[in-house]
């Protein structure tokens, strides 16, 4: 578990492509002296985008050498490849998705995410049950402090920025055009709640779906063939939590994948009373791939 990591600095548009460029030309880039001038940012918000890298899953992090590095992992390099400034909506779920996986690194974004169960919640709320959460999972006292600030910066990360706030704190994360959250209109701060939004099914491209519930396949079920309907709505770090889609979007989804794309088609059977997927016989990678370079033909016939 972690918390507080970003140093209070949510992802800032352009940080992330920075990031991505400076990694792919120095893998020791954000331990080097010469890190903020060659990114442009001050010394925190170097530390800072080193963090949100590796817990965006863009990058790796490890020791060659004796020196910490970072390499650009295969979904990194295809977003530098394909999407370098992330216009895609495909690329920003994804980068989602890795936040919303990763409980060692961005533990508050995967609680919320896996395990929150409320739909309308205020800071109140949501650092109490964390809190809550981490005690009752790790047994380990994390203070107010960092939960606050993993709040805070949570927010930031979903909603667009606050005009009222100083010009810099005005700069909007690209995660906030996903449009997973909304804030009321109360003035009273303290009673300010917010509420977690389901996605529009019609901007979420089928693959992507079909990605993150292979991947789920690889990491923890020794990439079985099949998986039950319920497990891919429910079960912590599937494409259902992860992307708050109830069984209604993901019936959509399956349908459009076996329409548009029949070569990596999901066959749904009853069998015991139980609702199987049957998945394609394709690495999560070469999904990942094919979106990516689908993606850019649409593209490419659309200009």
């Amino acid at each position: 578990m972690s918390f507080a990591k970003h140093q209070t600095f949510h992802i800032r548009d352009g940080w992330l492509r920075k990031g991505m460029v400076a990694v792919k030309n120095d893998p020791g880039i954000f331990l080097s002296e010469k890190a903020p001038e060659q990114l442009g940012l001050g010394v925190n918000m170097v530390g800072a985008l080193r963090f949100w890298m590796v817990a965006t899953g863009l990058t790796e992090e490890e020791y060659e050498n004796r020196r910490r590095v970072q390499h650009l992992t295969h979904f990194g390099k295809r977003v530098l490849e394909y999407d370098e400034y992330l216009e895609e909506d495909g690329t920003l779920w994804l980068i989602h998705y890795h936040l919303a996986k990763n409980p060692a690194e961005a533990t508050t974004w995967y609680w919320f995410f896996n395990h929150f169960a409320k739909l309308v919640f205020d800071k109140e709320q949501f650092v109490s049950e964390l809190d809550f959460w981490i005690r009752q999972t790790e047994s380990k006292e994390i203070s107010r402090r960092s939960l606050e600030r993993d709040f805070d910066c949570f927010l930031r990360t979903y909603l667009p920025s606050d005009r009222a706030l100083s010009p810099e704190d005005t700069i909007e994360c690209p995660l906030s055009a996903l449009e997973l959250l909304s804030a009321d209109n109360t003035k009273d701060q303290k009673q300010k709640t917010y509420r977690f939004l389901r996605p529009s099914v019609a901007r979420f491209h089928p693959l992507i779906a079909l990605y993150v519930i292979k991947r789920w396949q690889e990491e923890e079920r020794f990439n079985a063939p099949q998986i039950t309907f319920g497990d891919v709505l429910r079960i912590p770090a599937n494409a259902g939590r992860v992307f708050n889609l109830d069984a209604s979007s993901l019936s959509e989804l399956f349908g459009r994948l076996n329409e548009e794309h029949p070569d990596l088609a999901v066959r749904l059977t009853r069998t015991e009373g139980l609702d199987t997927l049957s998945l394609p016989n394709v690495p999560s990678e070469e999904i990942l791939d094919a979106y990516y370079e689908r993606q850019s033909i649409e593209v490419a016939l659309a200009i």
